[in-house]
């Protein structure tokens, strides 16, 4: 190679340097990261009618499947056995609930029940669901599982 082309590949190689060189000190810091958000709570329309609600009782999907009243129905209430239960006076209509842990207390506890129910004379269901405190009063707790769109407002053990 000669000279001539040793020096020219030379000053086209130190002429690329100082570009890029220039280049990357011109650049602008990158922006720092955005914290993830703050993930927040979206609450069902069913899990909103369940909050909003007053009378003791069980709830499908956001309503009141088997209310709770002092003339017709009988509550018995069992901290021993860790059960709770509402039936009416024919005991056609009953829910049975039974704690499998400790029994809730405060919003946010989660507790395994063994649920039992009937809605009307000859049928029965039993669910074996994780229920979440959701609200609580000096007397009830109302109790929620999102995925099956249950609930249940009972009197504290």
């Amino acid at each position: 190679m000669d000279s001539k082309r040793l020096v020219f590949y030379l000053r086209f190689a130190l002429a690329l340097f100082v570009v890029a060189t220039t280049m990357a000190v011109s650049c602008p810091e990158p922006d720092p990261p955005t914290p993830d958000p703050t993930p927040t709570e979206t609450k069902s329309a069913e899990r909103k009618q369940l909050e909003a609600a007053y009378v003791e009782g069980f709830y499908l999907k956001g309503r009141c499947a088997l209310p709770f009243d002092l003339v017709s129905f009988q509550r018995a209430i069992n901290p021993g056995r860790k059960t709770y239960r509402i039936q009416s006076d024919d005991q056609s209509r009953y829910l049975n609930i039974r704690y499998n842990g400790t029994v809730p207390s405060a919003i946010n506890d989660e507790v395994e029940c063994e649920i039992h129910y009937s809605l009307a004379a000859g049928e029965s269901t039993t669910l074996i669901v994780k229920l979440v405190v959701v609200k609580t009063s000096e007397e009830y707790l109302w109790l929620w599982n999102e995925f099956q769109k249950v609930g249940v407002i009972v009197q504290r053990l």
